[in-house]
Formats: structure tokens, sequence, C-alpha cells
């Protein structure tokens, strides 16, 4: 399995970033031989953040670990069925070694969140599903 993880530096020492936009590295990690396979630093131009998450889903991840995330960005995660992870503040290691018991992001900065299973198909459809 493959996790991606937005960080502010290239290595395990470094931190998950407060918010996604924050992030200066994307961080691809294989869980399986337990060690990031890639490492790619945010471009300048990528002002609406729809780059980094254009790779996670081009690279197959299945998992994200990152800060608050803006609408775009957590859109194209969600519409490609990535699951997003809480995991702000933490050191990369620490992030990927408890990614099973980090809170999920349900929703976008400011957004109103997605609805449980449980509710009805028209609630679900105002959502997309994510």
């Amino acid at each position: 399995m493959k996790i991606a993880v937005m960080s502010d530096g290239c290595g395990g020492n470094s931190k998950v970033s407060e918010k996604f936009a924050d992030a200066r590295w994307l961080l691809i990690v294989d869980m399986d031989k337990q060690c990031i396979v890639e490492a790619i630093e945010k471009s300048e131009g990528d002002v609406e953040n729809t780059e980094l998450a254009e790779k996670i889903v081009d690279r197959d991840c299945e998992l994200v670990i990152c800060g608050e995330i803006e609408k775009i960005p957590f859109e194209i995660l969600a519409d490609n069925h990535v699951t997003r992870s809480l995991g702000s503040g933490l050191s990369v290691t620490d992030a990927l070694n408890c990614e099973s018991m980090l809170d999920l992001i349900t929703d976008c900065i400011g957004g109103t969140g997605c609805p449980s299973e449980s509710d009805t198909d028209e609630t679900k459809n105002c959502c997309g599903e994510h």
C-alpha cells in the first residue's frame, strides 16, 4: 500500500504540514517496503494546490496524511477515493506509525462535512459521496 504525506521537509523527521497548501513536499511511502519511494517538491506555480493532489492520485496512493485541505484538492482526492487523515504537527515517521489511529478529514476548509452512510440518497448526492 502507498501512503502520501504532505510535509515541510523530505525526510522521516520532517513535520506533517498544518494545511495541505502549506506543504513544501509530497512524500510517497511504500508501506510494504517501509520506505519513502519518492519525494516531490511543490512547484511555485501550484497556486490552486492541484498538482500535488493529482500526483497523489497518479501514484495510486490509498491514503494521504496531511493537515486541513482546501476545496479543490479535497475534491480531487475525494472524487478519486483517496482517504484523508489528519496528521498535522506529527513527524512523518510518527504519522505513518499510527496512521490507522488518525482522525479522518471528512471535509475541506469551510465545508459542511460529508454525510454518514446512514443518510438519504438525496443528501449523499449533494456531497458527491466523498
